[in-house]
């Protein structure tokens, strides 16, 4: 296990800003205490483009990389060391090291923001590179070597990584506003909620549940995966909202070739209701475009006209095993695929329409009472304070982490 004292983090999107640049980092290195709360963390600085935590004790670096792979606005993370302010001090630290590593080819990489420095970034390469190359006899390779060598020079001297892990990228959670996410106990949902935290948006999440006629076990099934979410963006609200009287009105009163379309609206006017009264800007749904009769472009639009908010689909264009593969890296498939009944297979028709319209739905929606069905619905929704993030060694390390 590899153990550290100093992780250099470097940015994804937030050296494009201009002139707000400043509140992300500030944004990202809030998340980054945050994430990092339970570790000896003695300071965080931010040279340019990057963050340098130094811990006041040894750390395994693999915990620190899963705590940073929450993080949205990281690009990548490396264990560094600080190794002096001349080309001799960089030799004296690698020379030790070298003799215990193999590699069939390497190359030597310098990034110089001290303009200071006696030696530009190309001279820094090849004078290392040469030392390197007589110490081991490893041939140079600088398209696709099979060890890289990374040296940082700026006003504090030399840092010195040999290992990269990929971050999650994205902007800070917290920069781009926040949403209502509608929350299933599936596997979509869950990956859309992460994608809009990777936006920088902030989630809060509702779930509408069948109890009693459905497992009253799939309500802490659906806190579990809001828990993980947790903690890629902190704190949260979880809304369950009960949709069973909803269902068993549109199950006796309307075409039974509409009911989920008219589940589906429903669940939004209720998503709606919840968004404006914490204001926030737009609704979340797990949809992709095709996957079931409910998701054609005829029938999205249908149910969309319930609401006057945006409604993001960050899953639209993704088939399933690509969100399978997300959900997977951020640790919510496992509980995804516990056995569970949603609201959505209550009730289900033999054949659902799949091209339908607003006005359609309109004209079933005329056999109901709708405004006092929402009504109900919000008075009987309970709130649970998301305040309890999932243990950590729940949440994946990063691809990498552990080298």
């Amino acid at each position: 296990m590899e153990m550290v004292t100093q992780v250099l983090a470097t940015t994804s999107e937030i050296s494009l800003k201009g002139g707000n640049r400043k509140w992300f980092e500030r944004t990202l290195t809030g998340n980054v205490k945050q994430a990092l709360e339970d570790l000896p963390v003695d300071r965080i600085s931010r040279p340019a483009w990057r963050v340098l935590i130094t811990f006041a004790e040894e750390v395994p670096f693999s915990e620190v990389a899963r705590r940073l792979g929450t993080v949205f606005g990281i690009g990548a993370m490396m264990a560094v060391e600080h190794v002096g302010h001349t080309i001799e001090d960089v030799q004296d630290f690698l020379g030790p090291r070298l003799e215990k590593l193999e590699a069939a080819s390497f190359a030597v990489r310098c990034t110089r923001s001290d303009k200071l420095f006696p030696m530009t970034s190309p001279e820094v390469e090849r004078s290392v590179g040469g030392f390197v190359h007589e110490t081991t006899g490893w041939p140079v390779d600088l398209s696709r070597p099979h060890r890289t060598i990374h040296l940082l020079i700026d006003d504090k001297g030399i840092l010195v990584w040999m290992h990269r892990v990929p971050g999650p990228g994205g902007l800070p959670v917290g920069v781009s506003g926040r949403a209502v996410c509608m929350l299933s106990g599936g596997i979509d949902s869950p990956v859309a909620a992460y994608l809009m935290m990777k936006r920088g948006m902030r989630a809060d999440l509702v779930h509408f549940h069948s109890v009693p006629r459905t497992d009253p076990a799939s309500l802490e099934k659906v806190e579990d995966l809001a828990r993980v979410l947790a903690r890629y963006q902190g704190a949260c609200r979880l809304v369950m909202v009960p949709l069973l009287p909803i269902q068993e009105q549109i199950a006796a009163r309307c075409p039974a070739s509409l009911r989920v379309l008219l589940y589906r609206r429903f669940m939004v006017r209720l998503a709606d209701r919840w968004a404006r009264r914490a204001r926030t800007e737009a609704l979340v749904t797990g949809e992709s475009l095709g996957q079931v009769a409910s998701q054609t472009i005829e029938n999205l639009r249908a149910v969309e006209a319930a609401t006057s908010l945006p409604v993001l689909r960050p899953l639209i264009a993704l088939d399933k095993q690509e969100i399978i593969t997300i959900a997977r890296r951020i640790g919510t498939y496992e509980i995804s695929i516990l056995p569970h009944f949603d609201c959505c297979s209550f009730l289900l028709p033999d054949r659902p329409a799949t091209r339908s319209t607003a006005q359609e739905l309109d004209r079933a929606e005329e056999a109901l009472d709708v405004g006092a069905l929402i009504a109900a619905a919000v008075d009987a929704s309970e709130i649970r304070h998301i305040d309890d993030p999932a243990p950590w060694n729940e949440i994946p390390l990063p691809e990498g982490a552990v080298s």
